[in-house]
């Protein structure tokens, strides 16, 4: 699952060229507008909502299983995206109080395989956790090479798209909890050794 995560655009020379207004963002939630790439070779900013065509009414799904990615009505027919990211939130559990880890590769661009429906949003495609991280939680971003990219957006089956890459990780403040909170020390490593304010306190 991923249900939260960042994107520091304006130190990122590979977006430098991009004709969109990307601000800075450490705790990016579902239906934000979100920067991905999509499998008409341009960059867009999309809501992270999902819903198919054919659905009614809203379903705003925002994670996708790449395993049943073909069988499930609701993505079969998706188009292919790739979102641009640096890093996201993962909460541990069966903890309790449930705590939030950082994932990350020292600020370098991540990128996560997407499908989107062009009259709705998009959604994050998920694998298993890599053994690293798996403790953590049992699902995270498929994550995808520059290579790896072009494969998933010209349509290739996730499996054939996974790839090795290994992410950072550490505990962060429970202020991420709170998707009105917007502020580059979310993402910063919680000092364990005090102990945390109450949550939303800690950058009063």
């Amino acid at each position: 699952m991923c249900g939260r995560y960042t994107l520091t655009a304006s130190n990122k020379p590979d977006l430098a060229h991009l004709n969109l207004d990307i601000p800075d963002r450490y705790n990016i939630a579902p239906q934000a507008d979100v920067l991905v790439e999509t499998d008409q070779a341009e960059f867009a900013l999309m809501s992270w909502s999902f819903s198919p065509a054919w659905a009614k009414t809203p379903m705003n799904l925002f994670n996708a299983r790449a395993e049943t990615l073909t069988e499930k009505p609701s993505f079969k027919d998706a188009q292919r995206c790739v979102f641009i990211a640096d890093g996201w939130y993962e909460w541990q559990r069966p903890v309790s109080p449930s705590r939030p880890w950082y994932h990350h590769s020292d600020g370098e661009l991540l990128r996560f395989a997407g499908v989107y429906e062009p009259a709705s949003g998009c959604a994050i495609v998920t694998m298993g956790a890599q053994a690293g991280i798996a403790h953590i939680h049992h699902r995270q971003p498929l994550l995808l090479s520059a290579d790896a990219s072009d494969q998933w957006l010209n349509g290739a089956p996730a499996g054939d798209c996974m790839t090795d890459i290994t992410v950072d990780f550490h505990r962060v403040s429970s202020a991420v909890n709170n998707a009105k909170v917007d502020d580059p020390r979310l993402a910063h490593p919680l000092d364990e050794s005090i102990c945390e304010p109450e949550q939303g306190a800690l950058f009063e």
